[in-house]
């Protein structure tokens, strides 16, 4: 059963989200987070030890709701694809969604996360969680369509999950170059080591 968040936590967390949408974690102040939410801060410090707990809340919350729509994304296309095909033409619809550079943003801030869960083992676990929850789906989802014949089975199933995350991820190394490539030159990149990895006969 889902852990019931108290309201005030809940809309603290939800108004320093939103807060994250346009600003970087060290932009925010206690102040702003407290006028635009109106809860006071006796509040804010009855439900986080200080700001960075807030702050690191707020970044699990963001990365949970990436996790969600792309688990939910995965489980419509498995579910729909009945050959082997199916799951290709869906897959290449995803890469093309989730690598599209319209979301360089939500890739930074993805990275960023990971990055400022470094030095704080609260914030690593609580990521974790999140993380954990997404390469488990992964791997159920191609568990699921192993057993519809029409995902490979000669490779580890958690590699596959991860790999899949770090493609996805790792195209921000090259949105920050002076001359970056051409979007479609990665997209079929992707789409030949799909085809020859998880679609393999």
């Amino acid at each position: 059963m889902p852990q019931v968040v108290h309201p005030t936590k809940a809309q603290l967390i939800k108004t320093t989200a939103l807060l994250l949408d346009t600003r970087l974690p060290t932009e925010i102040a206690v102040d702003e987070i407290l006028t635009t939410s109106g809860i006071s801060k006796g509040s804010l410090y009855h439900h986080f030890e200080d700001l960075a707990e807030l702050l690191e809340a707020a970044q699990v919350a963001r990365y949970a709701a990436w996790v969600d729509r792309s688990i939910e994304i995965l489980i419509t296309l498995v579910a729909t694809a009945k050959t082997r095909e199916d799951l290709l033409d869906g897959l290449k619809k995803v890469t093309r969604l989730t690598q599209d550079p319209a979301y360089s943003a939500t890739r930074y801030a993805r990275a960023r996360a990971i990055a400022n869960a470094e030095h704080s083992p609260r914030f690593q676990r609580a990521l974790g969680v999140e993380q954990s929850r997404l390469t488990d789906a992964l791997i159920d989802l191609i568990e699921e369509a192993r057993n519809k014949g029409i995902y490979a089975k000669d490779f580890d199933a958690r590699a596959g999950a991860v790999l899949v995350q770090a493609y996805t991820l790792g195209r921000m190394v090259d949105e920050f170059v002076e001359e970056p490539m051409d979007p479609e030159a990665w997209y079929q990149l992707i789409d030949k080591v799909v085809a020859k990895v998880f679609l393999a006969e």
